[in-house]
Formats: C-alpha cells, sequence, structure tokens
C-alpha cells in the first residue's frame, strides 16, 4: 500500500514512494521465461519509512527504515516475501505509532525518546546477504541484523560471535579463494579492518589506524594484497547529528593535499597513503586487482558529497549534493607510490558490479545502473555493461514504462565457461501500476528485451543493495534456522 504524505521531495515519490505493507505471494506472473539453472533467491534490502518523517523537507533516502525483499527463483517458477527488519529503534516508533528520530544527513527535529530507547536508530536499510547460515542485513551506523532466510522473520542483532562491538561497514567482500569475509568498521577517523573465518564466522585478523578525518567511508576494495579506503572530503559527523543538524558534510580544509588512497598491506599491516590530487569522493567499486607492479582500482566517482560545511545552518537541497557519478579508474605504482586517475566513461552512473568470482582479480566487464538524464521521478534509467578489454559501453533500457533499475547483481550459469557467462538480476520500477518488477537479462547479450520479467505484487521502493544465494546456500541456511528453532 502507498502513502500520500504532503510532500513534493523527490525521496518520497516516484519509484521511491514508500510501501506500507508486508507481502508475500507464489507462482508471480512471468513475461519471458525464467532460466532453469537459475535456482536461489536474490535478497534485496530497501529504504522504506514505516512512519511519515519528522521532516520531511530534509528527509534523505538513505533515511528509510529497512524492509528486505526475497524473490526466491526455482524450476522456472517465482515466489516473493518483504518483512521489515524489526530493530530495536522500529519497535519505539511501532509503539508511537510515529516517527520519533530525526534524520541523520541534512538534520531534523528529533521526537522526545521514552526511557531505555535507543539513542540513535539503527535503520538497517543498506546491503543484505546470506553469512554463516543466516541473512544478515548491514546499516553503518549500528550492528547488523540476523533474519531467517525463508520467513525473513527477525533473529536479532549479529556481532560475528563476540567479534565486532559497535557497527560495521555494509560493503563486505567474499574473498574467492577462502570464502571469507571481508570488510571493516569507520567510527570517526578510526579505520579497522576485519576478517571473518568463513566456517566459523569468527574474527580471524583485525587491526586498527588513524586517516586523522572521519570520513563517510561507504565501500572500499580489496586486491590479493591490499585493503584500499580512499579519504575524501565527504565527512560523516555524529557530533552534528546529535544537535539535529546534517551530518553528512563536505569539508575539504581537512585534506591540504586533496583526496588520498590509503593502502593497508593485508599480510603485515601496513599503512601506506598515496596523494590522487583534488577534492573528490567515490561513491562504490567495481573491483581491485594487482597487476605489472600496479594496484588497479575501479569504479565511480563524484565531485562532492555533503552539505557544504559553510552551510550547516542553511543546508541545501539533498538533490544539489548528491550529482550523478562517473566511472573512473586509479592506478598505484607500488614501487613508487605514485597515484593517478583517468576517467573510463562518460555516461554517468552507479551501483557498480562485476562477477563476484573475480573479486582482488582482474576482470573485464563490470555492470552499473546509468544516470544519464534523470527525469523528476526518477533515480537511474538504464542498464549498462563496460568491457575493460574493448573501452566500450552497452547501454540498454527497459521494456516501455520500466524505468529506475536498481543495482544489478551477476548470478553465473551453473558450469560457466567465462566470466560473463551468467545473469544479470535487477529490479525496475512501472510508472503504469506503480510495482516493481524484476528482469532477468543475459549479462553476455544485454539487450531491451531481457530473457524474462517477474512481475511482483508490491513496490519495492527504490533502495541500495543486495546479494544473491544459490540453491544449495539458501537449502542449508533454511535448513540451520529450522534446526535453531
Amino acid at each position: 500500500m502507498s502513502t500520500d504524505w504532503p510532500t513534493d521531495n523527490k525521496f518520497l515519490r516516484g519509484p521511491f514512494t514508500p510501501w506500507t505493507q508486508e507481502n508475500e505471494a507464489y507462482d508471480l506472473e512471468v513475461d519471458g521465461e525464467i532460466p532453469a539453472d537459475l535456482a536461489g533467491a536474490l535478497f534485496r534490502v530497501t529504504s522504506n519509512p514505516r512512519f511519515q518523517p519528522r521532516n520531511t523537507d530534509r528527509y534523505h533516502w538513505w533515511e528509510g527504515d529497512g524492509m528486505v525483499c526475497g524473490i526466491y527463483l526455482r524450476d522456472g517458477r517465482a515466489a516473493y516475501r518483504t518483512r521489515w527488519v524489526d530493530t530495536d529503534s522500529m519497535k519505539i516508533e511501532v509503539q508511537a505509532g510515529e516517527a520519533v528520530y530525526s534524520g541523520f544527513v541534512n538534520g531534523g527535529t528529533p521526537g522526545r525518546l521514552p526511557d531505555g530507547a535507543p539513542p540513535a536508530k539503527n535503520v538497517a536499510n543498506t546491503h543484505v546477504g546470506v553469512f554463516d547460515d543466516r541473512l544478515l542485513v548491514y546499516y553503518e551506523g549500528g550492528l547488523p541484523h540476523a533474519m531467517d532466510p525463508e520467513t525473513l522473520k527477525t533473529i536479532g542483532t549479529y556481532d560475528f560471535h563476540g567479534g565486532i562491538d559497535v557497527l560495521c561497514t555494509a560493503h563486505y567482500k567474499i574473498d574467492p579463494d577462502s570464502g571469507d569475509m571481508l570488510f571493516f568498521a569507520a567510527t570517526g577517523p578510526t579505520i579497522t579492518w576485519y576478517r571473518a573465518d568463513v566456517k566459523t564466522a569468527g574474527i580471524i585478523d583485525s587491526h586498527s589506524f588513524d586517516i586523522g578525518v572521519p570520513v563517510l567511508m561507504h565501500d572500499f576494495a580489496v586486491s590479493d594484497n591490499y585493503a584500499i579506503f580512499f579519504v575524501t572530503p565527504a565527512h560523516f559527523r555524529f557530533d552534528l547529528i546529535a544537535q539535529g543538524r546534517p551530518g553528512v558534510v563536505w569539508d575539504e580544509s581537512g585534506l591540504d593535499h586533496g583526496t588520498q588512497i590509503v593502502l593497508m598491506d593485508r599480510r603485515t599491516h601496513q599503512v601506506t597513503w598515496h596523494e590522487v590530487g583534488g577534492q573528490f569522493a567515490n561513491t562504490h567499486f567495481f573491483n581491485a586487482y594487482e597487476q605489472d607492479g600496479e594496484l588497479i582500482v575501479d569504479g565511480h566517482r563524484i565531485t562532492r558529497l555533503g552539505n557544504p560545511v559553510e552551510r550547516l545552518g542553511t543546508p541545501l537541497d539533498s538533490h544539489t549534493w548528491f550529482p550523478p557519478a562517473l566511472p573512473y579508474r586509479w592506478r598505484v605504482d607500488l614501487a613508487t607510490g605514485r597515484a593517478t586517475e583517468e576517467m573510463i566513461s562518460g555516461i554517468a552512473g552507479e551501483f557498480p558490479k562485476i562477477n563476484d568470482a573475480c573479486t582482488g582479480r582482474p576482470h573485464r566487464y563490470g555492470y552499473f545502473v546509468t544516470t544519464r538524464g534523470l527525469a523528476d521521478d526518477t533515480m537511474s534509467d538504464g542498464l549498462a555493461r563496460h568491457d575493460y578489454l574493448l573501452d566500450s559501453t552497452t547501454v540498454v533500457e527497459g521494456p516501455p514504462g520500466l524505468t529506475s533499475p536498481g543495482e544489478p547483481v551477476f548470478v553465473a550459469r551453473e558450469s560457466a565457461r567465462s566470466e560473463d557467462d551468467g545473469y544479470l538480476l535487477s529490479l525496475w520500477w512501472n510508472r503504469a501500476t506503480g510495482l516493481s518488477e524484476l528482469l532477468i537479462h543475459d549479462a553476455a547479450d544485454l539487450r531491451r528485451t531481457p530473457l524474462a520479467r517477474v512481475k511482483l505484487p508490491s513496490r519495492v521502493p527504490f533502495g541500495f543493495h543486495g546479494s544473491w544465494a544459490d540453491h544449495q546456500t539458501l537449502d542449508r541456511a533454511v535448513a540451520a534456522c529450522r534446526n535453531a528453532e
């Protein structure tokens, strides 16, 4: 069910419009044919305010409540389920029947917190994936939450069996050799690197270091030997959030030499700094790898991210400080330390993805959604595949009526023979129905007409990230949850 809140804030309209009901459905309508070897579940977490925000004019997309969507595919058929992530802070608002917590991006006016309520809201809305036989939902302002991968019932917060204490990034990487999870936590100017064992989910490696400024450290990259972090003018200020002021701040004063690349050697924990120059921020990374004495990092680059520090009293509109990003490549000469950058494509876009089997290794293909010429009611407008070998980008729009695709997820075919031998799964918004559809494309032959259009019974408000769990991973996780009951 849609909301009809009185606001012209783009992040509460069109494909972002909140959907206030949990849903489930079976044998969904399909145009085309779901590939027979596509068996498992696509999990997406969406930013979906359960109650009207306290300050609709300042509300930002990053602040919506987490609702997880599971699309289960098997034998050419599809089932669907959505559930709220039942956090302690959401329980406070459900009991009050209204929003209590204010926004953290552009500031706002908080309500009165009852005794014992969490001091800050865990919106649990950024990323979701199966690890340790649980479906884990991530948000960088608090601990992840565990859910049952079949029922989507919230189990509670998750701390890697006592291995982390406050928060961790939403952007984990899975080591393709070991299956271990690689991730980090950013608390103020301190970065802590973690490695979690795939068999026990215990933390088997960690290291903390100081970067000097409280960077909004959302994503990172890994190669065989390095963890890669960008120190940029985009800052996250807990102190300002506590005052009801904008907490996502663009402040160039702390970086005398501009943006820097920080490398942590995964073997020795040695940290080195490399100046790129210029004041910019990264948004998300495709991948990183080492080749011929160089570290190569591919990702998206944005000219500004956050309210200018001099405008905190009269913050800019979110759409002003959140411009489109462009694909870039950064290189670090591992002998001299010299860092350089170059634009890879002039096609603006976001949410870069690869075949995850290439994580930390050379990749040929990258996929992303385009943000070329946005309409008043859209966030994205096409799906792109970049071929790094041929230096070419293929872009397709959706079938008639479909737009605003979310982050594509690559799923390899069974017995895949090449890097791009697989499928791209993405959610699109249907303007006519107001609902969402899952489109399944051939990753090696990107065309406007997909292999299959799966009609969903509700709208999945435009969100951030998601992942695929194959049927073996999913079945094992479901069985573990049943045994634990």
